[in-house]
């Protein structure tokens, strides 16, 4: 297997839309990191190979199927080849990871592929880690670079299918919970307790705990610290504040305790982060 090699930007399929990118092609998959303008629109278009999409940083609107779906950060989007959608960009612009396997190829997804045979849309924080990590490998790419990119796709994708299986045969969550992840999304930044998220939703704390590491497979504290990490990471890439005053808004207790979570997080240190995911100009 050769090394991963950024691809000359001619080659990328123009129905992706974006100006401006990095893409990657390893044996069965095409990976790319696509930054989109502020307000651009992109009209009703197709691609041909299948997609899962992760929102990394800003955000669009995707119509698809008569529907008009938010993407915010964390966001999941499956399409299937040849799915007509469109969308419009917030006035932030938006950074999307899309991995699209080879059609002649889907061997290679295995049991994994059902989810790309389908519309999807739902937020994963461990997804959204894997994305990121995989935005990581196409700004310095090196000889290990394909191993780590393939299996980190196929790591995104078996965690999508599984969601899937999960959706399929359980309820969906309570409207209770949804509230609360609702909740925890606006006031990451600050410290949520649960004593007073279940007070807000009108649930007992031990119960609200026990759902929703249930269907989110984690805890209400593990889900804060994911979404204060994607939150540092879209600051270290959109700003030149200090790692240490990035730190203290996330709510870490000091700039040690910051690099130790993200980087369990995202698999290097916000330093290294920062220089690598800079966009080049």
């Amino acid at each position: 297997m050769e090394p991963a090699r950024a691809v000359p930007r001619t080659s990328v399929p123009v129905s992706l839309g974006s100006p401006r990118f990095r893409t990657v092609e390893v044996d069965g998959f095409r990976v790319t990191d696509a930054w989109f303008p502020p307000q651009l629109r992109l009209p009703p278009h197709v691609h041909d190979r299948a997609s899962l999409a992760v929102m990394l940083e800003g955000s669009f609107d995707l119509a698809l199927t008569g529907r008009t779906h938010a993407c915010p950060p964390t966001t999941v989007f499956t399409e299937p080849i040849g799915e007509r959608h469109g969308n419009r960009v917030d006035r932030a612009g938006a950074r999307v990871l899309v991995v699209q396997p080879d059609p002649a190829r889907l061997d290679l997804v295995g049991p994994c592929g059902a989810v790309l045979n389908r519309n999807g849309h739902f937020r994963d924080v461990e997804i959204a880690r894997l994305a990121w990590r995989l935005a990581h490998e196409l700004q310095a790419p090196d000889a290990v670079s394909p191993l780590v990119i393939e299996g980190t796709v196929l790591a995104m994708l078996a965690t999508a299918a599984r969601l899937r299986a999960v959706r399929a045969t359980s309820l969906r969550p309570p409207a209770w919970v949804l509230r609360v992840r609702d909740l925890l999304h606006a006031r990451f930044l600050e410290t949520p307790c649960t004593a007073d998220l279940a007070r807000d939703v009108g649930i007992h704390p031990v119960h609200l705990a026990r759902v929703f590491r249930a269907h989110y497979r984690m805890t209400i504290g593990a889900y804060v610290r994911g979404l204060r990490i994607d939150w540092a990471a879209r600051r270290l890439t959109g700003s030149g504040d200090a790692l240490s005053d990035i730190a203290l808004e996330a709510g870490f207790s000091d700039q040690s305790h910051f690099t130790r979570a993200f980087k369990r997080h995202l698999g290097t240190t916000p330093h290294e982060f920062r220089r690598r995911m800079t966009p080049t100009r």
